[in-house]
Parts: C-alpha cells; sequence; structure tokens
C-alpha cells in the first residue's frame, strides 16, 4: 500500500471530489489545503495465453497499479494547485531459460526513466493562481474556452479519461460589464490514464495555443463578444517538438464574434468564426489538404422560447473545414476545438463518430419540452436533420448523405422514484440512394434509468440501453448487430454500501473485446463501501465490452475489460 493511501485513509475530509487545476475561488480571508488520493488495482486477464499444453497458466496476466494524489491549497487572494500521477506494472516479468523477459511496456522507448522497473510517475498539472480587484491570473496549467468552443475547448473530461490544459499564462478580468480573458501556452495532454491500460506512454507533443475573447453586457436585453485564436503544431515530442518547427508564424489562425440576447420572449445565441490555414505541414493531408487551404467556418445559433407550459429550442450548425484544427491532436486522444454537435450522445456509433467530426456539416435540432406535471413530469420529442458532405476518411460511406434522427422521451419524478426514458430511429440516407435500390444506415436505440425504493429499506437504480444498427452498402461490408448494456445497483440501508451487477452484450463485430460468459456476453459484479464521508472503496470483478463512448462532444473508443479492479478514493 502506498503512502499516499496510507495518508488519505486516516484523513477526513468533504465527500470525494477531484479538484482541477483551477479551484474555485475564495474569500480573502481563508487558509487551508485539501487532498485527493485516487488509488486503483487492475488485475488484467489477457486474452493471449501460451500455447498447449500451457494453456492453462495465465503467465500473461498483469497487476497495474495506478495512483492519482492532487493537493489544492488557498491563502487569502492566492490559490495552488498540483497532481501528480504514478503507475506500475506487477507480475509484467518472467524468465524463460534464464533470460528476463519483459511482457509489455509502460513506456515509449524515447520516455526516460532514471528508476528501474516497470513504473512511471510524472507531475501531470501544476498551477497558482493569484485573484484581486475582480481579476485572476493563473501560471502554469488551466483550462480554456472560448465562445461555445467552436475555436478553443481544452477541458477536463474524466467521463472518457480525457484531460488536457493549457500550461503557461491566463488572464482574466470582469471590470464593470465586462468579461475579458486571455490565454497562451503550450498543450499539455495527461499522460498516464485511469480508465484504460498506461501501456507504451509517449511523450506529450507541445503544441502552441493562444487565445482572447471579449465579451461586453448590458447593451440593452444583449451581449455582445468577439474571440481568437491561433495554432502552431509541434512535429516532435517534448518541448523540443516547440524549437524544431522550423517554419514562422501559425498553421491556424481563426477569430469571430458571438452574440446573445433575450428579445420578444426569446432568448437568442449565436456565434460566427472563421478560421484560416496560412502554413502546411509537409506530407500532412488531413489538416491542410493542397497548397492552398480553403478559409474553414464554424456557425452555431440557437432560439430557445417559452410557451406556457412548453419550452421550444431550435438549434443549427455550420462546419466547413473547421474540423482541420483537431486534425493533428486527435491521434493523442483529445481535441483543441470542441463544438456542439446537437447528437444525442448515448447512441452515437463507430459510423456516426464521423458524422460529429466531420469537415462539411449543417443541420439542425429542433426539441420541445412539456413541463405536464411541473416539476415532476416531463416528456419531449427532438428532431434533427444533418447534411454531411464529407465522404471516406472515418466515414463508412463513399458518396454524402443525408441524416435524420428523431427522439421521443420522458423525465419522472417524485416520492423518491424517478423514470428517464429515451427512444430514437436514425437513418443515413447515402446521396444516389433509390427506393429500388435503398442505401441507408439504419438505427434503433432505446435507455432506461429507473430509481425507486426496494425492499427492507434498499434502494434499486436500474440502467439499461439497447440498440440495433443495420449498414448500408460499404467498400468493406460490415455486419448489422444489436447492443445491450445494462447495470442495477442496490444501495443498502443506512447508503453506506452498495451492489452493483453489469451484463452487457453484443455481436458488432467491430468491438476489439470478448465476453466472459461467451464471446459475446459480458458480466460483471462491484461491491462499493462509503467509510465516512471522505473515503470510498470500491471492487470489481468480470468484464465489460469495448466501445466508443461520448461526452462534452468528445469521442474516444474505450478497450473491454476482463479481470478485477480495485480501488480507494480519500479525501483530507
Amino acid at each position: 500500500m502506498s503512502a499516499w493511501m496510507v495518508l488519505a485513509l486516516l484523513g477526513r475530509g468533504a465527500v470525494a471530489q477531484e479538484p482541477a487545476p483551477e479551484p474555485a475561488a475564495s474569500s480573502a480571508s481563508s487558509t487551508g489545503a485539501h487532498f485527493t488520493d485516487d488509488l486503483d488495482l487492475r488485475y488484467w486477464r489477457s486474452a493471449q495465453q501460451l500455447a498447449p499444453p500451457f494453456d492453462d497458466l495465465r503467465v500473461l496476466d498483469y497487476v497495474e497499479q495506478v495512483n492519482r494524489l492532487t493537493a489544492s491549497f488557498t491563502s487569502g487572494a492566492w490559490r495552488g494547485f498540483a497532481q501528480i500521477d504514478e503507475v506500475s506494472l506487477w507480475a509484467n516479468r518472467y524468465r524463460l531459460d534464464g533470460v528476463l523477459i519483459t511482457e509489455r511496456d509502460v513506456r515509449a522507448q524515447e520516455v526516460r526513466w532514471p528508476l528501474p522497473g516497470d513504473a512511471f510517475a510524472n507531475v501531470e498539472k501544476l498551477s497558482l493562481a493569484h485573484e484581486r480587484a475582480g481579476a485572476t491570473v493563473t501560471l502554469g496549467d488551466a483550462y480554456a474556452v472560448l465562445g461555445t468552443g467552436l475555436l478553443l475547448n481544452l477541458n477536463r473530461n474524466v467521463d472518457i479519461d480525457v484531460d488536457t490544459s493549457l500550461q503557461g499564462i491566463k488572464l482574466v478580468a470582469r471590470p464593470g460589464d465586462w468579461d475579458l480573458q486571455a490565454m497562451a501556452g503550450l498543450t499539455n495532454r495527461q499522460q498516464v490514464v485511469q480508465d484504460n491500460p498506461n501501456l507504451g506512454l509517449e511523450r506529450d507533443r507541445r503544441h502552441l495555443v493562444i487565445g482572447a475573447s471579449a465579451q461586453r453586457y448590458g447593451l440593452g436585453p444583449a451581449s455582445v463578444g468577439v474571440q481568437a485564436m491561433a495554432a502552431r503544431f509541434a512535429t516532435e515530442p517534448g518541448l523540443d517538438g516547440v524549437a524544431a518547427v522550423p517554419r514562422p508564424g501559425f498553421d491556424v489562425v481563426a477569430g469571430g464574434g458571438l452574440v446573445e440576447a433575450s428579445v420578444l420572449g426569446v432568448d437568442w445565441l449565436a456565434e460566427v468564426d472563421a478560421l484560416g490555414f496560412p502554413a502546411r505541414i509537409d506530407g500532412d493531408s488531413l489538416l491542410f489538404g493542397d497548397e492552398s487551404p480553403e478559409l474553414g467556418v464554424a456557425a452555431y445559433g440557437s432560439a430557445t422560447a417559452y410557451v406556457g407550459a412548453t419550452t421550444w429550442q431550435l438549434e443549427g450548425k455550420r462546419y466547413r473545414h473547421a474540423e482541420r484544427v483537431n486534425a493533428l491532436v486527435t491521434g493523442e486522444l483529445y481535441e483543441l476545438a470542441i463544438g456542439p454537435t446537437l447528437e444525442y450522445e448515448r447512441a452515437i456509433t463507430e459510423d456516426s463518430s464521423a458524422t460529429v467530426n466531420s469537415n462539411d456539416l449543417s443541420g439542425g435540432r429542433l426539441r420541445v419540452d412539456w413541463a405536464a406535471v411541473p416539476g415532476e413530469l416531463t416528456p419531449y420529442v427532438s428532431a434533427a436533420v444533418f447534411r454531411d458532405g464529407e465522404a471516406g476518411g472515418a466515414h463508412f460511406n463513399t458518396t454524402p448523405e443525408t441524416v435524420v434522427h428523431g427522439l421521443v422521451g420522458v423525465e419522472a419524478r417524485g416520492d423518491g422514484k424517478s423514470i428517464v426514458a429515451n427512444a430514437g430511429y436514425r437513418r443515413d440516407r447515402r446521396d444516389g440512394s433509390t427506393a429500388a435500390a435503398p442505401d441507408a444506415d439504419q438505427q434503433v436505440h432505446g435507455d432506461l434509468d429507473v430509481k425507486a425504493p426496494g425492499p427492507v429499506g434498499t434502494h434499486l437504480d436500474l440502467a439499461l440501453s439497447i440498440e440495433h444498427f443495420a449498414w448500408g452498402n460499404n467498400a468493406f461490408q460490415q455486419q448489422d448487430y444489436t447492443e445491450l448494456e445494462s447495470s442495477l445497483t442496490v444501495g443498502m440501508p443506512g447508503a453506506r454500501w452498495f451492489l452493483v451487477g453489469f451484463l452487457d452484450r453484443t455481436d458488432n463485430p467491430l468491438v476489439d473485446s470478448k465476453g466472459n460468459l461467451s464471446d459475446a456476453l459480458y458480466a460483471a459484479t462491484e461491491l462499493q463501501y462509503k467509510a465516512g464521508d471522505a473515503v470510498t472503496v470500491k471492487a470489481f470483478y468480470g468484464a465489460y465490452k469495448a466501445g466508443i463512448r461520448c461526452a462534452g462532444g468528445q469521442c474516444r473508443l474505450l478497450p473491454g475489460f476482463d479481470g478485477g479492479r480495485f480501488s480507494v478514493v480519500a479525501n483530507f
């Protein structure tokens, strides 16, 4: 057991919440410190084993230990934050005929580490902030968002194990009716991850990003803002990568305006940005296409009206070459800019994720919510239409397509119970399709979340989602598939113990994992214990499937898991 974990178990504090590089502002007289330690032990069962007659010896299984220690402090107008991550692999070596064999490398060869063994540690985040007279200066790591995120959106997205900050300087000031911010620094991608396997960790490419925005409030019923950003991409990892870029200037320059207003009982929002690509990285056709790359545009707008007991929201977007900003960083598992997608993220698949990241996309969505019983019963309907003009690359289609996606849902709450249900149908109709020769991807999906009191003082939480996907014609034809994900949580009396059961099923040939009950069927169980308000202990055993997961407009392919996991999160 690590010394950090021992300190965490002895600590007392608030409910476990992992702090971020920019802690909440505090009063000028406050002084204190807060620590969080998150320890994970994961037993990975490898699908690859020795040849017979030794196939019953699970030599290639291993244990991964991950620890994250975060610390934040406040002293008057000063705030600080630090995050140290560490990972080590156990049972990762064996001797064969007297020769020491290392089964897998936790670090890539170019990542130097002074200590022996399969381990790595890193100061992931470090920041110091000072606040005075409505202005805050942050040195080190900070998150950066401009407008609605069309130009810049570096954030912490723990749902998909992504945490990328801007390491440099960030200035925020709010004089009067103004909201001003400016930032400059190098991207700092999280190296050690907590939900994915840490194998072959590579040095980060430190891309240079600068940005600024100014917004003026109180202009009658409106506020108006402008924003701009520029980025220069490194071709080599580490700080040397910035110096190794021989070309002057920036690879991307972008800017635009934002308007928010409340007029005639309708809340309006509109942002329009232009993107230019003045430089070219040799051999990279994804970002710049040709020697004279076109200008890009990123535009988003929404109008929300409140009519009686109903809420009407209409959204629209037009993205053209906007995803080129992300072309060189998606391989590093994050994005610089993440705009509104108008998608229902729980239903995004390997196919529709390509539409989310299309370089030629227009569309809109209308959603109507009805407060049938205010605060207790709210059904809704939603309809979205997209026109995706890009083909090839990550797209399975070879011609542009028109996407139609309809949704219905309901939220019901009261007397300690709640029900959230959604169902939808999506059709991606490709150009050239006819009634005699239909060519479209089709998806039917639904999900349900029910929370209710159970017997003998327990509390139940059932989560269920299912989808069926039918492919259109592809150059490499895929198989239609059906997927199911489900979990049942039983909360014991006193809200200290929780027992969770998981069951997944998929026959999707694109899923790179196998179940533990059969190739298509996955089962697992987890026991949770809250040892006071500051410590949470979890023990998991079983398997879950691989698949694409999206959150906050960003998608990532997460691997499956087969084995055991023990974790402790504590605050002190």
